[in-house]
């Protein structure tokens, strides 16, 4: 006999799914998936500040220290 019960089979999961990538990080080449805090600067993604600093050519320093 087939089982009635509703609860028998759950919906599906969604963490079973793969995450989806949505970029990588222009700098470091990192996948930056959906729903990441992410730096955005002219349609290229960067995964954190630091990555985006490298990429733009800055530094940080401290002031009145830097060489």
């Amino acid at each position: 006999m087939p089982d009635l019960d509703r609860f028998a089979v759950g919906l599906p999961d969604p963490q079973q799914k793969p995450a989806a990538v949505v970029a990588k990080c222009e700098s470091c080449e990192n996948p930056i998936f959906l729903g990441d805090d992410a730096v955005e600067s002219g349609g290229e993604y960067f995964c954190d500040f630091v990555c985006f600093m490298r990429f733009m050519g800055a530094r940080i320093v401290v002031a009145g220290m830097e060489d």
